[in-house]
C-alpha cells in the first residue's frame, strides 16, 4: 500500500530524489507533466564517537568540515538554530546508530526554500527491533520506516525541524499525494510508522 501524506513533512521525508514530479496524485522520480520539486541537498553525518570527542555541534562541524562547506554550516546553525538536543546525544551513545542533518534548497511551482530534518538511523535484529523502534519513538519523528530483511532490520526516523514558510504553503497544495510503498503502516501518537519487507 502506498502512504497518502496528510501534512507538508511527509512530502518531504524520505529525502526526495533530485527532481522528483507529482503526477496524478503520486510522488514519481521519472518525468511526467505534473509539477516537478527540485532538491538541492546539503548534509552532514554525526556518529557516536564525534559526540565522545565533542558534546556540541559547531565543534563537531568544525572538524568535519573545511572551507565552504565549513562556512555553509556555520551559516545553517546560527540561522536555523540547529542543535544536538539532549535525546539525540542519548540515541547515538545507547544505538551505535547515526544522525545525518538535511539543509535541502527546494523549488516547487517555482517557489523555492529551505527545508531542515534530522535522519536517526539503526541497525538491530529481530529480537531487539521493539526495543530499538521504542528508544526511535522517543524522538518523535514525524516518519519511520523499518525495512525488514532475513537477519536484521534497519530503523529510520524523520523529524523535520524547519520548513520556510514560502516552501511549505505551496507544498500544502499537494498533502495528500502518495510517496512510499508500506506493507503496513501505523500512526503512534504524531508519528507514522511505515514497514517495509
Amino acid at each position: 500500500m502506498k502512504l497518502k501524506t496528510k501534512r507538508v513533512e511527509e512530502i518531504i521525508v524520505p529525502p526526495l530524489p533530485e527532481y522528483s514530479y507529482v503526477c496524478n496524485g503520486e510522488i514519481v522520480s521519472t518525468e511526467c507533466k505534473g509539477s516537478m520539486i527540485f532538491r538541492d541537498p546539503d548534509f552532514i553525518t554525526i556518529q557516536p564517537q564525534d559526540v565522545l570527542y565533542s558534546f556540541s555541534l559547531s565543534s563537531i562541524v568544525s572538524l568535519k568540515a573545511r572551507g565552504r562547506k565549513f562556512r555553509r554550516w556555520s551559516h545553517y546553525l546560527n540561522s536555523y538554530h540547529i542543535q544536538l538536543e539532549g535525546t539525540d546525544t542519548s540515541f547515538l551513545l545507547s544505538s551505535n546508530g547515526f544522525i545525518t542533518i538535511y539543509v535541502d534548497g527546494l523549488d516547487f511551482c517555482g517557489v523555492s526554500g529551505d527545508v531542515v530534518y534530522k535522519e536517526y538511523k539503526v541497525i538491530t535484529t529481530k529480537k531487539d527491533y521493539d526495543q530499538k523502534l521504542e528508544e526511535m519513538l522517543r524522538l518523535k519523528p514525524h516518519l519511520v520506516i523499518s525495512e525488514l530483511r532475513d537477519l536484521w532490520i534497519s530503523i529510520t526516523g524523520y523529524k523535520v525541524i524547519y520548513i520556510d514558510n514560502a516552501i511549505r504553503k505551496e507544498l500544502e497544495r499537494i498533502v495528500g499525494v502518495t510517496r512510499i510503498e508500506c506493507n503496513r503502516i501505523e500512526e503512534r501518537d504524531c508519528t507514522t510508522i511505515c514497514e517495509k519487507r
